[in-house]
């Protein structure tokens, strides 16, 4: 089936707030709680968009919960908006250069109506950083039309039970940093827009600046079939879904036609069966006006080349440099380069083989955290201290689970304290012989030498290397 289609990237920065130095931690309760209407005013060109005036006919009051340290006057919009977040406007920029997109000499702060509730302001800060930019597919390029920087909208936390004017909103999610990618309408097939979903969130995550985890990251489908319109589609959560989504909007608009019906233009939402359903007419042009509140920021040429140099090195390149330069895997350097582990590794290796500091990172981290350990209380210190004991033979390769769950339950403790003393070959046959004396009928198992090889690393614990301890249990057992 023929498509048109473009996509909108929705991306949290990892960073404070746009306009004010709360923080985006989003790990605090509700103090207090205030209570709004929001009505839409005319935009740039006098005249009020259609999206904003059906959402205020909907007659709709909005109660927003404040956060102590989350938020503040100005997400109460009782405050000016303070100067831009540095940082944020940084890694916007890094962000649209490797999209390859051209940077404006000045950026601007417009105000773009929004009055669903999700602003209290009743409109929603965004500023363009890049535009004409593209990237390169399996399919072709697809131009990217816009790098923009914008306020995340305050978070939904429901409605009251019969009150269903009455919408409630958090405030510690409105104002953190958010970059809003669009591509151009370029896209022409359903694999080809998962495709390229897909590569715009690697490009995202290469930066290190950006929220990972649910709802850091959104998809909006933009699609059209010949003789249709333009549909919007919100919230699709998963790059699997979209292929689906795309394909049932298509079916959707293709009937309408058959049927005589001209399909409207419309925001619709996704639903987790990929099967959509109306939200609001589209907006338009109308609803953006200039802040008045921001002043211009002038990008200065010569931090731009200083920022053109220090551009990060793709995900796909990385993978791809550790698969041919360490021998990792393809699925083992994935798992790593997507986690937040990745600069731990290129740390790490040079106290290690990096096969093994991988392994560790990604498996042997996931069993201690199945187990229940606090591995989040692990800092790179603490492997590091690991990976050195291992390499002066103080320990065995078997005993590093062992010694970074005593590091998560003590992280305070110095490594001499947790590091017992190696056990010679003499010592690792005395214990084999103690428990193939205690463990007699073991022999009779059909494989005895796995059985007691278990028995006797969980009391080496680490102790001694388990090449040793293998050679002399068959040593023993074969007598």
């Amino acid at each position: 089936m023929k498509i048109k289609c473009g996509i909108e990237i929705h991306q949290q920065l990892l960073t404070h707030k746009l306009f004010c130095p709360c923080s985006s931690g989003m790990h605090e309760k509700p103090q207090l709680e205030i209570v709004r209407r929001l009505r839409p005013v005319p935009g740039e060109l006098g005249d009020v968009d259609v999206a904003a005036q059906y959402e205020f006919l909907r007659n709709r009051v909005f109660a927003y919960k404040h956060y102590p340290n989350e938020s503040c006057l100005v997400e109460l919009d009782e405050e000016p908006p303070h100067q831009l977040n540095p940082e944020a406007l940084e890694t916007a920029v890094m962000i649209a250069l490797m999209l390859n997109c051209d940077i404006p000499d000045e950026i601007h702060i417009m105000r773009k109506i929004v009055i669903d509730g999700s602003d209290t302001t009743g409109f929603q800060r965004t500023a363009l950083i890049g535009m004409n930019g593209w990237i390169k597919t399996s399919f072709g390029k697809v131009g990217i039309k816009s790098v923009c920087l914008e306020e995340e909208s305050a978070q939904i936390l429901g409605r009251k039970a019969g009150k269903p004017e009455l919408v409630t909103y958090g405030l510690n999610r409105f104002g953190i940093p958010l970059v809003e990618i669009g591509t151009q309408p370029d896209i022409t097939n359903f694999e080809e827009a998962r495709e390229t979903a897909e590569k715009l969130g690697m490009i995202l995550r290469s930066t290190q600046r950006v929220k990972t985890g649910l709802g850091t990251i959104r998809q909006d489908l933009n699609i059209s079939i010949p003789g249709g319109v333009r549909v919007e589609i919100k919230g699709v959560q998963s790059l699997s879904l979209i292929p689906k989504v795309l394909e049932f909007e298509a079916k959707r608009q293709e009937s309408l036609l058959k049927a005589g019906e001209k399909p409207r233009p419309e925001v619709r939402k996704a639903n987790p069966d990929g099967t959509t359903e109306f939200l609001r007419p589209l907006p338009g042009a109308a609803r953006l006006y200039p802040e008045t509140d921001c002043p211009p920021v002038r990008i200065d040429r010569s931090w731009l080349d200083a920022l053109k140099l220090k551009l990060p090195e793709l995900l796909d390149e990385k993978i791809k440099r550790w698969v041919e330069g360490y021998k990792l895997s393809w699925e083992l350097a994935s798992q790593l380069v997507r986690s937040d582990k990745a600069g731990l590794f290129e740390y790490l290796i040079q106290w290690a083989d990096p096969k093994l500091v991988a392994n560790v990172l990604v498996n042997v981290l996931k069993g201690l955290k199945r187990e229940g350990v606090g591995i989040e209380k692990l800092e790179a210190r603490h492997f590091r201290f690991v990976f050195e004991a291992l390499r002066e033979e103080r320990i065995a390769k078997e005993g590093i689970p062992e010694l970074l769950k005593k590091f998560a339950e003590n992280p305070q403790a110095r490594i001499e304290e947790l590091v017992s003393e190696t056990l010679g070959p003499e010592e690792v046959k005395r214990l084999v012989k103690k428990i193939l004396k205690e463990k007699p009928e073991l022999r009779e198992l059909r494989n005895p030498f796995q059985a007691y090889m278990g028995l006797v690393m969980k009391q080496v614990r680490g102790r001694a290397p388990g090449s040793l301890i293998a050679k002399i249990l068959k040593e023993e057992l074969s007598e």
